[in-house]
């Protein structure tokens, strides 16, 4: 059986001397793990459409227990990403994050836009980095099924107090009031604001704002926090970015 789509390699690893098996995050399937036979080969035909990060049309064939790799026609490599460590750095932890909420055999298009629009923009450094990966975090767990309710104060309905809580357990605000008495920290109104945009708004709006650079640090703490309490995932390319940054 013979199965076609377009996906992104968000993973790969080497298997024997010259094979490969790699994840691909696909519109129509969700996340499909084949073998790219002789994949490491540099004249291997499907090479270029196979590596990490590329995007490709695929031909899959499915056999009794695993997928393989017909054909891989690269539409996209983002090889602009290998210019900047850092973005190159976000763009693996993305990839990582979004193998871990995407399900398998199940339509997957939404979760593929954003994750290829953000390598787009890390590619051509359209935005600050910090903030296109908290887009993609906090909107690929909303997408996931994992929205914060943000809309009001979750105790008394209050819109906007002077400033609010996120409760990233339970994903929800809480105003001035309602908060005070809590362990958890405050978070300013801009940031707020911000993350009920990244998470309400329509998909092609989602990166359409900018914060100062003291909100943009507090919305990087909460959409990665929120992401590693609800995913349970230790995130290995999420520490060699950090490392990056304490340098």
């Amino acid at each position: 059986m013979h199965i076609k789509t377009d996906g992104l390699v968000i993973k790969e690893q080497n298997v024997r001397e010259s094979d490969r098996l790699i994840t691909v995050l696909t519109s129509k399937y969700g996340l499909i793990r084949a073998f790219a036979t002789g994949g490491k080969t540099i004249k291997n035909k499907n090479l270029a459409g196979t590596q990490l990060l590329a995007y490709s049309d695929f031909v899959f064939y499915r056999g009794v227990d695993s997928y393989n790799v017909n054909s891989a026609v690269e539409k996209e490599v983002f090889f602009d990403l290998r210019s900047d460590i850092d973005n190159l750095s976000t763009a693996f932890y993305l990839a990582e994050l979004f193998g871990e909420l995407a399900p398998e055999n199940a339509e997957c298009e939404d979760l593929l836009k954003l994750l290829l629009n953000s390598l787009f923009l890390l590619s051509k450094k359209k935005l600050p980095t910090p903030q296109i990966r908290s887009v993609a975090e906090l909107r690929s767990l909303a997408i996931s099924g994992y929205a914060p309710n943000l809309i009001a104060c979750e105790e008394c309905g209050a819109f906007e107090s002077d400033k609010m809580y996120f409760d990233i357990k339970n994903g929800s605000l809480l105003c001035s009031d309602c908060g005070a008495d809590t362990a958890l920290s405050p978070i300013s109104i801009s940031t707020v604001t911000a993350m009920r945009h990244i998470v309400y708004s329509e998909p092609k709006k989602i990166f359409d704002f900018s914060l100062g650079d003291g909100a943009q640090r507090e919305l990087t703490a909460v959409t990665e926090n929120y992401a590693l309490e609800h995913t349970g995932r230790h995130f290995k390319t999420l520490d060699f970015l950090k490392s990056l940054q304490d340098t």
